[in-house]
C-alpha cells in the first residue's frame, strides 16, 4: 500500500502531483495578478498568496516541513514539551508561520470586493483549516484502521482548498480585464 500512486500518506501520489501543480499555477497566476495590480494592500495580498503558493508546490514535492520538523526534534531536549509536541505533529514547531498565514488569508478575504473571489477564498480559507485539524486529529490515530480517513479527508481538503484559491486567482485576473478592457 505504501508504494501505491494511490496511497495518499505518501509524497509520490496522484493527490501530491494534483496539489503540487495546482499550488504552482495558483501561486505563479497571484504573482502575475499582483504585478497588474495598482493598490499597495491588494498587491500585497496577492505577492503574499503567490508566494505561499510557490512555497507550498515545492513543500509538496519536498516535503520540507517534515524536515524542519525534524531538524527542531533534534536541537529540543528529549521530553520538554516543546519536543513532545514536535513529535506529534509538524503544526507546533511551525504553529506562528502556520497563523501567519491564516492571518494572511482571512486579511485579504475581508478586504476583497468581489464575492466571487471572497467566496472561493473563504472556502479555500476553511478547507486549509479543515486540513490542518485533521494533521492534529491523525497524529492521534496514527497506526489505526481510520487513519486512512483522516488521511483521506485531510488530502482531499488540501486538494479542494488549493483548487478554490486558484479559482479565486482567477475570477479575480477575469475581474480586472473586464475592468481594464476599453468600452
Amino acid at each position: 500500500m505504501s508504494t501505491s500512486i494511490f496511497y495518499l500518506d505518501e509524497q509520490i501520489t496522484l493527490s501530491a502531483f494534483y496539489t503540487i501543480v495546482t499550488a504552482f499555477l495558483t501561486g505563479f497566476l497571484s504573482l502575475n495578478l499582483a504585478d497588474k495590480l495598482k493598490k499597495g494592500n491588494e498587491k500585497l495580498f496577492w505577492s503574499a498568496l503567490g508566494g505561499f503558493f510557490l512555497l507550498l508546490s515545492i513543500d509538496e514535492y519536498l516535503e520540507i516541513h517534515e524536515y524542519i520538523n525534524t531538524l527542531v526534534k533534534l536541537s529540543l531536549r528529549q521530553g520538554s514539551l516543546a519536543s513532545r509536541l514536535a513529535h506529534f505533529s509538524w503544526i507546533f514547531p511551525l504553529f506562528l508561520v502556520v497563523l501567519s498565514f491564516l492571518a494572511l488569508f482571512v486579511w485579504g478575504t475581508v478586504n476583497e470586493k468581489n464575492s466571487q473571489v471572497k467566496s472561493a477564498l473563504v472556502s479555500g480559507t476553511f478547507l486549509f483549516v479543515i486540513v490542518l485539524i485533521f494533521e492534529v486529529l491523525g497524529a492521534l490515530i496514527f497506526g489505526k484502521h481510520i487513519y486512512l480517513y483522516f488521511v483521506a479527508i485531510e488530502e482531499g481538503a488540501e486538494m479542494l482548498g488549493t483548487t478554490f484559491f486558484l479559482l479565486g486567482v482567477l475570477n479575480k485576473r477575469e475581474s480586472l480585464e473586464v475592468k481594464l478592457k476599453p468600452a
